[in-house]
């Protein structure tokens, strides 16, 4: 039995290009852990420091379950291939 995807982020990796796409998402967590990290490092008030931290380790989260999950490695449909003379067959 196949599992049921319940999102459509579900649908999108399991599709074609999800690999990419983890890939993308999981880099824009990071980006935003370090920035949200590197704010943090840099001073803020005490009363909003829990909610930066909170907010950095739920990236640091995101990637890893992104970095966890099964996603389709084949390219999507409408990625152009590699370049060069085709496959004899």
């Amino acid at each position: 039995m196949t599992p049921t995807a319940l999102t459509d982020l579900e649908t999108r990796l399991a599709a074609p290009g999800g690999g990419a796409l983890r890939d993308a998402l999981a880099e824009r967590a990071a980006r935003m852990e370090a920035t949200l990290r590197a704010r943090m490092a840099d001073g803020l008030p005490r009363q909003d420091f829990p909610a930066w931290r909170d907010a950095a380790e739920a990236a640091a989260a995101a990637r890893a379950v992104l970095a966890a999950w099964p996603a389709n490695d084949a390219p999507a449909a409408d990625a152009p291939g590699p370049s060069g003379p085709a496959h004899p067959l």
